[in-house]
């Protein structure tokens, strides 16, 4: 088999493989999200008390790694998955799957560069402490 006839192939998958494909990231999308914004942050964050989830945060500081590396694997499936529906989507509209595409990846640019500010507060309190 020549390189050309894989690449066709890999071109031309179906589309119900591709949406399987995008289900399944859809699918890792959520379960992630539960984990990192469910589990994590119930077992982290004292509402209201914010000396108290700074206390939970060093005390269980491998937890809240943890919960951010999975909030960053959220957010590589998230971007798969709508990259996914665009290809999905773009027979029925191109301009609407455009769109759809665009305000997919804004909310995931906007939701990473928030959480960026998760990573500090670790380092800059454990600074601090004397």
């Amino acid at each position: 088999m020549s390189t050309d006839v894989l690449t066709d192939r890999f071109v031309e998958t179906s589309p119900r493989f591709k949406a399987r494909i995008t289900g399944a990231f859809y699918l890792l999308t959520i379960l992630t999200g539960v984990f990192a914004q469910g589990f994590v942050s119930r077992t982290l964050v004292v509402e209201g008390d914010a000396v108290a989830t700074a206390t939970n945060i060093l005390a269980h500081k491998s937890l809240f790694q943890l919960g951010y590396a999975v909030f960053l694997i959220e957010m590589a499936c998230n971007i798969a998955m709508t990259a996914l529906l665009y290809d999905l989507l773009k027979p029925a509209g191109r301009s609407v799957s455009l769109l759809a595409a665009f305000l997919g990846f804004a909310g995931c640019v906007i939701k990473t560069s928030a959480a960026s500010f998760l990573s500090s507060p670790c380092s800059s309190w454990e600074a601090r402490t004397p």
